[in-house]
C-alpha cells in the first residue's frame, strides 16, 4: 500500500518545468521525503525506543520545513509520530543534533559547507537528502534533481551503505543510481 501511495506521487512530480512553481516543487519534495522513510531500513536500534518520535531534521531551509510540517502532520513512520526539527550549524551543539535525526534534509543555504556536514554524519544511520546540485554524486544519499521538467531523485548506494542504511528494491527501481565522485573523507 505504501508503494502505491509513493508511486501515486509520480504524476505530480512529473509536472512540466514551466508548470512547477517553487511552492509546488517544495510540496512534491516534502511528500517524496516522507515516503522515502517507508522504503529505508535502519539498523538495529537506530530508531531508538518505540515511544520516541521519528525525527526529520531540516538544515537551512525554513520554507521546506514549513511544507514538511504540513505534509507529515498527524502521520507516522514505523509506528512513531513524526517530529520536524529545524536545525542550525553555528554551534557545536547544533552539529551534534544532526546525528540525532533519522532523516536530514540539507537546504541550499548549507551548500558551501556540504563537505563538513557529510563528514559529521559519516557512518551515522541518518538518511541525508538535498536538492543541492550534484548532491548524490558528492557523497549525499538521495538528491532531488529537476530533469526534463520533472522532479526525479538520485540515490547513492555507497553513501547509504556507509550510513548502514538499506533502500528497498522498490525505491531503488524508481531512482537513478549514481556513484560518488569523491570519498567523503577527501572533500
Amino acid at each position: 500500500m505504501a508503494l502505491a501511495v509513493f508511486c501515486g506521487l509520480l504524476p505530480t512530480a512529473q509536472v512540466r518545468a514551466q508548470q512547477i512553481d517553487e511552492s509546488k516543487a517544495i510540496k512534491v519534495k516534502a511528500a517524496y521525503l516522507y515516503n522515502f522513510a517507508k522504503f529505508i531500513d535502519w539498523p538495529g536500534n537506530a530508531l531508538g525506543e518505540q515511544d520516541e518520535p521519528f525525527v526529520i531534521g531540516v538544515l537551512d531551509d525554513v520554507g521546506f520545513a514549513r511544507s514538511l510540517d504540513a505534509t507529515v502532520r498527524g502521520k507516522t513512520v514505523a509506528s512513531r509520530a513524526v517530529k520536524i526539527r529545524r536545525l542550525g550549524w553555528a554551534k557545536e551543539e547544533d552539529r551534534t543534533k544532526l546525528s540525532e535525526c533519522h532523516i536530514l534534509y540539507i537546504g541550499q543555504g548549507a551548500r558551501h559547507r556540504l563537505g563538513e556536514i557529510l563528514a559529521v554524519l559519516e557512518e551515522q544511520p541518518v538518511l541525508v537528502i538535498s536538492d543541492i546540485p550534484d548532491f548524490a554524486t558528492e557523497g549525499g544519499m538521495i538528491g532531488f534533481v529537476l530533469e526534463q521538467g520533472r522532479i526525479v531523485f538520485e540515490i547513492n548506494r555507497d553513501a547509504l551503505k556507509r550510513g548502514k542504511l538499506r533502500a528497498s528494491a522498490k525505491l531503488l527501481n524508481l531512482a537513478r543510481i549514481v556513484e560518488s565522485r569523491v570519498t567523503t573523507g577527501r572533500r
